[in-house]
């Protein structure tokens, strides 16, 4: 019996080398890597173009008699396209929080034909306006969808000019009244909303669409004649003393693209 033992001891000592031999090793698995989210900290610069409408409401007012008392009202509306370019930073914060600051330009072709206002009977003018550039500031704040896509709001103040424009008589007697409507810059606010989609061609290189509403304040203005016409005889102030008082509102629609300086920039958080 003990040489049994003696001998199947010595068996499993030779054997347990040539088995451990045999079984494979486990293979190392590393771990899953950490999703890289991109800093969206820095600063950038952009440009594009879109299109807009504007919605002039006008008060019109004769300040010399006969006509002193007379106060008329219209609604007008201007269309066409823009070319706009802008600049700002962004600051990211809890991982998925944009928030920044940014100034941009207009420059612009909305014109139309706007019916203008009756002096006494049988007197009605038309002239074209148009709103040729505008400039913004203000700040936006956004949630990034997913490390390359941004949804934003953004607000503050705005500025638009419209130029100058000459006025026709549309009844008899029929045309130039000599009378123009003087350029003016408006004051007012802005809301707007957007997303921004980073590209994959170019490292920085992104695509923001954004819709903006603008709203600016009365301002009045006293005609002028510029030459002589049907109610002018010639150079200087209005005779009737008409003045325009006009309210501005603008919708606009436009796409850029934006580069970012520090696109590529350290890790800052896992999604």
């Amino acid at each position: 019996m003990k040489r049994l033992v003696v001998a199947l001891t010595a068996i499993a000592a030779f054997s347990a080398p040539a088995l451990a031999a045999d079984i494979a090793a486990r293979p190392y698995k590393a771990a899953p890597p950490v999703a890289a989210v991109a800093n969206w900290t820095g600063c950038w610069i952009s440009g594009g173009g879109g299109y807009g409408i504007a919605r002039t409401n006008r008060d019109s007012r004769d300040v010399v008699a006969p006509n002193a008392i007379n106060v008329l009202n219209n609604t007008s509306g201007s269309d066409g396209w823009l070319i706009t370019g802008g600049a700002g930073c962004d600051y990211q914060f809890y991982s998925r929080w944009v928030v920044g600051g940014f100034v941009d330009g207009t420059w612009s072709n909305l014109n139309g034909d706007h019916a203008w206002r009756v002096f006494g009977p049988g007197e009605a003018f038309v002239g074209q306006s148009k709103l040729d550039w505008s400039w913004s500031a203000g700040g936006r704040i956004g949630y990034l969808v997913n490390p390359s896509f941004l949804t934003y709001f953004n607000a503050g103040y705005t500025q638009a000019h419209v130029a100058s424009y000459n006025l026709q008589n549309i009844v008899a007697p029929f045309g130039p009244t000599g009378l123009q409507v003087p350029g003016q810059t408006f004051d007012g606010v802005f809301v707007g909303s957007g997303f921004e989609y980073q590209l994959d061609f170019l490292p920085g290189l992104f695509v923001k669409s954004e819709g903006r509403a603008s709203w600016y304040n009365r301002k009045d203005s006293r005609l002028t004649c510029v030459a002589a016409g049907t109610d002018c005889v010639g150079v200087g102030p209005d005779p009737f003393g008409n003045i325009d008082s006009r309210k501005l509102a603008t919708y606009t629609a436009k796409t850029e693209l934006v580069y970012r300086f520090n696109w590529g920039g350290p890790v800052v958080a896992k999604y």
